[in-house]
């Protein structure tokens, strides 16, 4: 994925892409009246587009707001047995981290969590080169490629360090890196099974679970990082939809019943063509935060050694 398209996809503010779709909607609609496709008119039908059919889409989109509600709702929703057994989940996770850290306890915060697993697969790995300087020829070219990627892959986790924003982590673990040395990883424990000493193998054993918690925290932080964005949508729904309602109705007061209007005929599609752009703003920003959930979901979809071609930006 080109960085233009990720940006307009998963990395750019959602504000932002949503005022480029309505400044989108602007240009087209001017754009269709200058070439006299349209007309605004004061005997064409905008005022009871504006009156009927625009209003009805809003309320739609309100009736939308309260969907995306109930969304964000049954996942915070529990029972006490379903909530004890997420936060024990939760712990078990951390300590097999931290059992193979070596820490009593890991950070909260994600990326520092995280970069504690790169670190730690950058310690493990060197631990692994020490116990393999029997091997030579191919073998030994074979182990040096594997750690130069693991190496590679470590320092990309580590570099989430001082991210804030949750789908921001996402965004930079995102990819099929996790499943290749998840791959790399175990075939070298299945290769050299009975050749490597214990401490290697055990190294390598505590890498392969690394890269494991790797993979399932980003898919933990991106449901975190999805609700979050849809908690966000229906607020900002919720917050343009009555200006929005307001402007329409300012729209329709354009139009009076001689046929005429209150506007001077020159500036009407310049008027009218806000009008549209200001009534598009609830729908550019569902689409905004749409896109980015559906473009998340579809390029982490895998979780094991699988990656379909999708996930392979």
């Amino acid at each position: 994925m080109n960085t233009a398209k990720k940006w307009f996809l998963i990395d750019g503010n959602r504000l932002l892409v949503s005022g480029l779709f309505v400044l989108g909607a602007f240009l087209v609609t001017f754009w269709l009246v200058s070439a006299d496709l349209i007309t605004f008119e004061p005997a064409s039908a905008v005022k009871s587009l504006f009156a009927s059919g625009i209003v009805s889409g809003v309320f739609s989109l309100i009736t939308i707001t309260l969907t995306v509600n109930q969304m964000i709702l049954s996942r915070v929703f529990g029972t006490i047995d379903g909530l004890a057994d997420r936060i024990d989940g939760s712990l078990d996770f951390r300590h097999t981290v931290e059992d193979i850290a070596g820490v009593p306890s890991s950070p909260n915060q994600p990326d520092e969590f995280l970069v504690l697993i790169g670190e730690t697969i950058s310690e493990r790995a060197s631990a692994f080169e020490d116990e393999c300087e029997e091997f030579d020829g191919e073998s030994r070219e074979e182990i040096d490629e594997y750690l130069a990627d693991i190496r590679a892959y470590a320092d990309r986790v580590e570099d989430v360090e001082g991210t804030e924003d949750t789908l921001e982590i996402v965004s930079t673990l995102l990819g099929p890196a996790y499943a290749q040395n998840l791959t790399a990883t175990d075939r070298l424990l299945r290769k050299y099974d009975g050749e490597l000493p214990d401490p290697a193998r055990d190294e390598l054993e505590a890498i392969l679970e690394l890269v494991k918690s790797v993979a399932v925290a980003r898919q933990f932080f991106k449901t975190i990082a999805i609700q979050q964005d849809l908690a966000q949508l229906s607020r900002l729904l919720a917050y343009f939809g009555v200006p929005v309602l307001l402007g329409t109705f300012f729209v329709t007061t354009i139009y009076t019943t001689t046929p005429t209007t209150t506007v001077a005929q020159p500036l009407l599609p310049v008027v009218v063509s806000l009008g549209v752009a200001v009534v598009f703003i609830p729908l550019a920003i569902l689409l905004s935060y749409i896109l980015r959930a559906a473009s998340v979901a579809r390029y982490t979809v895998s979780v094991g050694p699988f990656v379909p071609p999708e996930e392979r930006l």
